[in-house]
């Protein structure tokens, strides 16, 4: 089961983090590839979301249920399409005027696409990260700045990516 897990400051405070989160409208708007959304009621939501794999687009209509929450602190939520389940953590830690988001998901594959969603996760996990938390940088208008744990590997993960690089088709 492929999991990534991610540590970044956000400019803004726990509370206003929370609410952004929370929302499943202003969520989407950050997350890549989402390109439809339906609010169920605040914590169910249908996604439509698409995905290249070569030239061949990967369109999923996931449904996303926040599970259990702790204001501002955790949330659990799932989303499951018909051959993958993710289970989504998140907590929230005030991190000097900013607050720290660590976020874990846990990516199943299932029957005949299992092997191309576990690698269409690894492929492209620290990429769309990456992209989230530039959107939330622009959202809060203030830096998305790696946590010191994120900060000491920083050396290992650019060589990974640079070799990602040179091992593409």
């Amino acid at each position: 089961m492929p999991r990534r897990e991610a540590r970044f400051t956000v400019n803004a405070p726990p509370q206003d983090l929370w609410r952004f989160l929370r929302d499943f409208r202003s969520l989407c708007s950050c997350i890549p590839g989402v390109e439809r959304i339906n609010v169920v009621d605040d914590r169910n939501a249908e996604l439509t979301v698409k995905e290249k794999v070569g030239v061949i687009p990967l369109i999923l209509t996931l449904k996303a249920q926040i599970e259990s929450e702790e204001p501002p602190r955790r949330l659990h939520a799932v989303a499951s399409a018909e051959h993958l389940t993710m289970a989504i953590d998140v907590e929230l830690e005030k991190s000097g005027a900013g607050t720290e988001l660590h976020s874990v998901f846990d990516v199943t594959g299932t029957g005949q696409l299992k092997a191309l969603v576990d690698r269409l996760f690894e492929k492209r996990a620290t990429e769309r990260t990456a992209q989230f938390a530039e959107c939330l940088e622009k959202r809060f208008s203030g830096a998305a700045v790696p946590s010191p744990r994120e900060k000491r590997g920083w050396i290992r993960r650019l060589w990974r990516r640079l070799l990602g690089l040179f091992s593409r088709p």
